[in-house]
């Protein structure tokens, strides 16, 4: 029997315009910089990736597909290699040099932890997109 998925949603601010806030996260490669569990995201094809996740000790591997991707507004996925979890990311501007970041996650993992989690990511994802170069 599989465990029941759980939902849980979480935004924030990030002080850099819409584009350059979707276009951080566009770079799926990049992901690991800001998920930190996240390790050696590669690119199969057009839409899914090869990816390892580190989590209490354990190595898991997996391959994540892109589901929907319209450009300086959304990105959603879910995993393709096991039923643990699928998301959307989205974009509105927040003034012309900020963007809101919302993120929704479906998970199988606990709603307490998951939303720590995730919080702390898009904490991360902020500082990486605020201190980034913008010639990059």
């Amino acid at each position: 029997m599989t465990a029941p998925m759980t939902a849980t949603r979480t935004s924030i601010v990030v002080r850099v315009p819409l584009k350059r806030a979707y276009q951080q996260w566009a770079r799926i490669e990049d992901l690991p910089k800001f998920i930190t569990p996240l390790r050696n995201v590669r690119r199969i094809d057009g839409c899914q990736f090869s990816y390892s996740w580190h989590a209490n000790g354990d190595e898991y591997r997996g391959v994540l597909q892109i589901l929907l991707q319209i450009p300086g507004r959304r990105i959603a996925w879910r995993a393709l290699s096991n039923a643990l979890m699928s998301g959307v990311v989205s974009f509105e501007p927040h003034s012309e040099q900020a963007t809101e970041v919302t993120v929704k996650i479906r998970s199988v993992f606990d709603l307490p932890n998951l939303s720590v989690k995730l919080k702390e990511y898009l904490g991360n994802f902020k500082r990486l997109a605020e201190s980034e170069d913008v010639t990059k």
